[in-house]
């Protein structure tokens, strides 16, 4: 069994309207994002670091679903439902990790 792929989604929400954002995050967004295939778990991330002030880091069920999950129609809905937000949001990212697999051995013949 090996790690599980994950995406992360960061920002900074304007502090004015960060209490409104998760409330529609909480009761909406996180709705529209387990109906993407292969999305199975959802964690919150809290940060005292200046910069984004929202994360949340979302698990994929393998590495075989992620390019069909970000291709998705409930991908395509989960990232318009973000629009109305950008003009409150700065620091915006969306990043894809899976596990890393070693290199092949190099030799260095002198």
């Amino acid at each position: 069994m090996g790690v599980k792929p994950l995406l992360v989604v960061q920002a900074h929400i304007d502090p004015d309207v960060l209490p409104e954002f998760e409330r529609w995050y909480l009761g909406v967004h996180l709705h529209h994002m387990f109906k993407i295939p292969g999305i199975t778990a959802a964690f919150r991330v809290h940060s005292s670091r200046p910069g984004p002030n929202w994360m949340t880091v979302f698990m994929f069920s393998d590495e075989s679903v992620i390019q069909k999950a970000l291709a998705s129609r409930e991908a395509t809905q989960a990232r318009q439902d973000w629009e109305r937000w950008l003009p409150h949001a700065s620091e915006v990212s969306v990043e894809v990790y899976t596990s890393l697999r070693p290199l092949p051995a190099y030799r260095h013949w002198s």
